[in-house]
């Protein structure tokens, strides 16, 4: 299978798609909140937030606390009931253990609170042709993709029931560094999915 630097280029989403992702999710965001995965792509248009990330590198002044550690297991760092929203944007799919993420969140999260999860969709129109031709698809660290169907499956069964769905249609880098062409999906093949979750009853 290729795998090289310049096949993760093309999986890049445009500035116009990740901005947009941003802001939908600063508009969804309340009260105390936890950015999980902030440190590639730190979020300039959140307020008084927490980051976390395995690794500390970027250090942005919009957030008020950072933290190192293992998201699967975010009950060592925090209280149960720290935080009204957790943003987990394009992280989940980089998960050893998705399962231990969502119940570690559920104790962290308030019982009226929101998770929002962003993640790639395996059945983007690029994703496909990538798999057809033997290349793969987006980072090398993508160790999990979800469906919208396995993704609704697997919040269900660690507690957690999804409210609403948006798309990241977007564009995708598909030419030569500096160049972009915007190229809309439909829902089904887009980009990638923001999950609203909210808690429900945790199943054994």
């Amino acid at each position: 299978m290729k795998d090289n630097q310049k096949t993760e280029e093309i999986w890049q989403p445009d500035l116009h798609t990740e901005q947009k992702r941003r802001k939908l999710l600063v508009k969804l965001a309340n009260g105390k909140i936890l950015d999980i995965g902030y440190n590639e792509f730190p979020n300039d248009f959140l307020k008084e937030t927490v980051g976390f990330d395995k690794q500390i590198v970027r250090r942005p002044k919009n957030y008020i606390k950072l933290i190192q550690g293992d998201c699967q297991k975010l009950s060592k760092y925090f209280s149960a009931q720290s935080f009204d929203t957790i943003i987990a944007g394009e992280t989940i799919e980089h998960l050893e253990n998705p399962s231990a993420f969502l119940r570690e969140a559920r104790i962290v999260l308030k019982d009226d609170g929101k998770l929002l999860i962003s993640t790639p969709n395996p059945y983007n129109i690029l994703t496909m042709f990538a798999n057809i031709f033997y290349i793969r698809p987006g980072y090398a660290s993508h160790i999990n993709l979800f469906t919208f169907r396995t993704m609704i499956e697997l919040c269900n069964y660690t507690g957690w029931k999804c409210v609403k769905v948006f798309d990241a249609s977007g564009g995708i880098n598909i030419w030569p560094k500096n160049r972009r062409f915007f190229l809309p999906f439909p829902k089904p093949f887009c980009y990638q999915y923001i999950y609203i979750l909210k808690k429900s009853k945790l199943k054994q």
